[in-house]
This record gives structure tokens, sequence and C-alpha cells, in this order.
């Protein structure tokens, strides 16, 4: 009977897909061709009023308009939506939260199918619907880390720029023109912000706001305080730029004193999985029992639970901030 029901619900998730991308198809083009013509007029009359910056900067959690009124009364779909942008998906909350959803599920059922476990099914539905979060905060920390690389020789392009004669925007710009993304991106939209007539104090918090590294924010504060109560601001930023690629040169020496424990953090995570399917390979009888009684699932899981727990501790010790 299962697995008659399982043509069933890959139908029913098919359908389901396909009608949200019909309904949401046309509201996409919409909200681009909005973009677009309120950054001509914008431009056309040299700058923009604050409700129509907000237009601008605001972020849809979902293209279905009733969607987005419903999600974005919740604070959580709207910082899921932020690690989404700072991770540079081109996705909504509601996209995302669905396609979790719907794979999640379909993997439990899938699970059930053959184990006939409901505690297997919740586990690994469970499993499957966060591991995507999880791998949108692994590519939000590789961006950033890449961003904060490129800060130091950004700052001191800057500083060449501010030293050869230029505006403070004219750096900005040459930042976005002459540099790699992500820097180059997140540069160009604070040129393009105080371009459109946003002060730049507004235009380097929403930075900061994108992209929340302590390196940034350092030199973001130096530059609105210099613009308060003067100063050199080249050498403010030359002295940043030294800073940080010190730090780079400290963390990287400690990564390597600390190569040896996080390897062994490594194997000891991984040679119990390693043994499992060893011994289930080699002797099926010998772990058929966590299969077949309702305790060994329960074993299983809370065993892959502590594992998970133990990597994570072992993953925090060795992993020292400068």
């Amino acid at each position: 009977m299962g697995f008659l029901l399982l043509p069933i619900v890959f139908t029913f998730a098919f359908l389901t897909v396909a009608i949200y991308f019909f309904v949401s198809r046309d509201t996409d083009e919409y909200r681009r061709r909005i973009d677009e013509r309120m950054k001509q007029l914008v431009q056309e009359r040299g700058g923009a009023s604050q409700s129509e910056m907000q237009i601008l900067k605001e972020e849809l959690l979902s293209t279905v308009p009733a969607f987005h009124r419903t999600l974005i009364r919740f604070e959580v779909f709207t910082k899921l939506q932020n690690i989404l942008s700072q991770a540079d998906l081109k996705i909504t909350v509601y996209r995302f939260v669905i396609y979790s959803m719907i794979g999640g599920f379909l993997v439990g059922l899938i699970t059930f199918f053959f184990s006939r476990s409901l505690v297997a099914m919740l586990i690994v539905t469970i499993v499957v619907m966060i591991s995507p979060l999880f791998y949108v905060l692994h590519l939000r920390s590789r961006r950033f880390y890449k961003f904060v690389e490129q800060l130091p020789d950004s700052l001191e392009l800057m500083v060449r720029s501010l030293q050869a004669g230029h505006s403070f925007s004219s750096a900005l710009q040459m930042v976005a023109t002459e540099m790699p993304d992500p820097i180059a991106r997140e540069f160009g939209k604070t040129y393009e912000e105080q371009n459109l007539g946003l002060n730049i104090k507004s235009a380097l918090e929403n930075l900061v706001e994108r992209v929340p590294i302590m390196d940034l924010k350092l030199c973001v504060t130096a530059v609105l305080i210099q613009r308060e109560i003067g100063g050199n601001l080249s050498e403010v930023l030359r002295n940043i730029s030294h800073t940080i690629r010190e730090r780079f040169r400290i963390q990287g020496e400690i990564r390597v004193k600390s190569a040896q424990a996080r390897l062994s953090g490594y194997i000891v995570s991984a040679l119990p999985f390693f043994l499992f399917f060893w011994i289930n390979m080699f002797n099926p009888d010998y772990m058929k029992s966590l299969y077949d009684h309702p305790n060994g699932i329960y074993i299983l899981s809370t065993g892959v639970i502590m594992q998970l727990i133990g990597w994570l501790i072992i993953k925090k010790i060795v992993n020292i901030q400068i």
C-alpha cells in the first residue's frame, strides 16, 4: 500500500511546485519592472525621497503579495531573508521554506516506506528540512570571509584614490569597478545609494547591515568620526588595512598550530560512522537488531545526535578568534 502512495505523493508535490511557479512568474516580472522604473525616475530627478529609497531597498519575502504580507509579520522570516541576501542567493523566503519542507516530507515518506519506522521518518524529515539552512549559513560565512580577505586591498585602493585628490564617493566607485565580487557589489550598492540621494552616513550603515563584519564596522566608524571631527582619513584607512593584514597573518599561524587538533576532531567524529558501515557491510546480522527493534532506532538516533554535538564542541574549541 505504501508503494502505491509514493507516486501520488510525488505527483502532489510536483503539482504544488508547478502551481506556485505559475502564480509567482508574473509577479517576479512585475517586481523587476517596478525596480527598473523607480531607478530611472530617481536618476532623472537627481535624487530620491526616503519613501522611494525604502521601496528600492525593500526585500520581498514572497513574490505573491498575500504571502509577503503574512510572512513580514514574523521577525524570524525577516531575519531569514537577510541571511539569504547575505549569502547572495536570489531566492525568496517563501520559496526557500517551501522547497525545504517539500524535500523533507518526500525524503521522510520514502524513509518510512522502506523502514516502517515513524521515528526514523521524523528524524530524516527534520534533518533534510534544516540542512538547506546550514548550507546557506556556510555560503554566507564563506562570502563574508572572502569579503574580509578583499577588504585590505580595497582600503589601500581607497587610500590611493583619496591621496590623488578624489572624493570619498569616487573612492567607493573605484572599489566597485576595480575589485572583484563580493566587495565590489557591496561597495557598488553603497555608491549607488548615496548617488541616488541617500546621505553617506545612512549608506554606510546600510553597508554594515548587509555585511555585519567587525572589520567593516571599524572602517565605517572611522569614516563617520572623521567626517564629524576631521582628520587624515587616508592615514586612518591605511592603519586599519595594516591591522587587518596582521590579524590574517596571526590567524594563519594559529590555524597551522591547531591543525593537529582539528584533524583529531574530524577523525574522532568520523570513526563511529566508518565502523558502523564497515561492520554492516561484512556482518549485516550483527547490526540487524538496530534496524528491526524499536529501541535500536532510538540508540542510533541518540548516537548520531551525540556525535554531532561532540563535533560542534570540538570545532568551537579549535576555532580561535583574533
